[in-house]
């Protein structure tokens, strides 16, 4: 667990900003992080709300070069690091993301 989602992304020194959401550069998706409002988890798997085309694409790069994401998810005061998942497939307007 960490305090805020800035701590996490100084933890694992993400590139770019500590803004909520996805952040992703040329290989694809790095970090997924969840306000917890419209994704939804059930065991190992976790359904991400794609937001729009750009974070699509580069979730698809993640499941053609077989990358995996380490995904955050808002818990009370808190953000919880769920680890991390690969991309399994898109349905409407979520990517599900397996363990």
């Amino acid at each position: 667990m960490f305090k805020n989602i800035k701590q996490a992304h100084e933890h694992y020194k993400y590139p770019g900003s500590y803004r909520t959401g996805t952040i992703y550069d040329e290989n694809g998706v790095i970090r997924s992080y969840s306000n917890g409002t419209k994704d939804i988890i059930k065991d190992k798997i976790f359904y991400y709300e794609l937001k729009n085309d750009k974070i699509k694409n580069a979730f698809k790069l993640n499941k053609k070069n077989n990358n995996k994401l380490r995904v955050f998810r808002k818990e009370n005061n808190s953000v919880k690091d769920l680890g991390l998942y690969k991309v399994d497939k898109f349905y409407k307007n979520y990517v599900k993301l397996i363990k």
